[in-house]
């Protein structure tokens, strides 16, 4: 009969069906990754941070239905995770110290299960281990927050050099957006010497050199006279007699800007150790 309610079994084979559509277009994705390696002509990792954010984006923009759009940057960032490490195998570093958070999960979140890591004490071991390409990407804490662990392992990017990490991404990916309920999630960022990658809606990560009696408020004036628009001061750490501020500003910035050729009094420096795409928000 015409028009008829569909039988719970017809409904699970449509299921199936679509079950082996998902699988078939995963595997050709794959294939697609292996085409694009085979392309490259560099030995470098595989991590395109600024692609996956515009992939996450576009997907999220275009997202409609009850299925929860959490799940659904999991579900891609476990492919793309897992297929970065197909084209180019790497080994992740993670830094968990000894704070009330697990940095694992963070980890495994982004990159995925199959993503081999070591566990390492301090985050100035994962900033070593990726230095001397002992892996290919780090995960080290969020600077300045109570779950960080403390150690300053950010002031050893300020040096410049092809074996000198960045900082790439901002973990996790997706966040909540009131502040009150970021405040007990596990930050992270992650490190790696993969390049960069403008998207249209970035953070960089500033290091300020100053003389030891000038302010935060100080530098972020003088950043904003400068032409940047800084949002938040992660940490400050006096190195030397020499006030290091580490400051996130708003949109996108390598060391090739004009802006850090002049620094304002009192600056004596600005330099760049990385960014990273703006997390979404749920």
């Amino acid at each position: 009969m015409t028009g008829s309610t569909p039988s719970l079994d017809q409904l699970r084979q449509e299921i199936d069906q679509i079950d082996d559509r998902l699988h078939d277009l995963l595997m050709d994705r794959c294939a697609l990754v292996e085409r694009i390696g085979g392309l490259k002509s560099d030995d470098g990792i595989a991590l395109r941070p600024g692609r996956e954010a515009e992939i996450l984006r576009r997907l999220a923009a275009r997202h409609r239905g009850t299925f929860p759009v959490q799940a659904l940057v999991r579900i891609w960032r476990e492919v793309m995770g897992t297929l970065a490490g197909v084209r180019t195998p790497f080994t992740l570093a993670v830094a968990q110290p000894d704070v009330p958070v697990s940095f694992v999960e963070v980890a495994r979140n982004h990159f995925g299960v199959v993503c081999p890591f070591t566990l390492n004490s301090s985050p100035g071991q994962v900033v070593k281990i990726v230095a001397d390409g002992r892996a290919g990407a780090g995960v080290v804490p969020l600077p300045g927050r109570s779950t960080a662990g403390g150690e300053p392992w950010w002031v050893a990017l300020i040096a410049q050099g092809p074996n000198i990490p960045q900082v790439v991404t901002r973990l996790p990916i997706l966040q909540p957006e009131t502040p009150s309920a970021r405040a007990d999630i596990a930050e992270a960022l992650v490190i790696a010497k993969c390049p960069r990658e403008a998207t249209g809606s970035d953070r960089t990560l500033l290091v300020v050199e100053t003389a030891p009696s000038v302010s935060r408020d100080r530098v972020r004036a003088v950043l904003t006279e400068g032409g940047f628009e800084p949002l938040e001061t992660f940490d400050v750490q006096n190195v030397g007699g020499t006030l290091l501020h580490l400051v996130e500003v708003n949109g996108w910035c390598d060391g090739k800007d004009s802006r850090l050729a002049h620094p304002r009094d009192p600056v004596a420096h600005i330099g760049v150790i990385g960014g990273y795409p703006v997390p979404l928000t749920f």
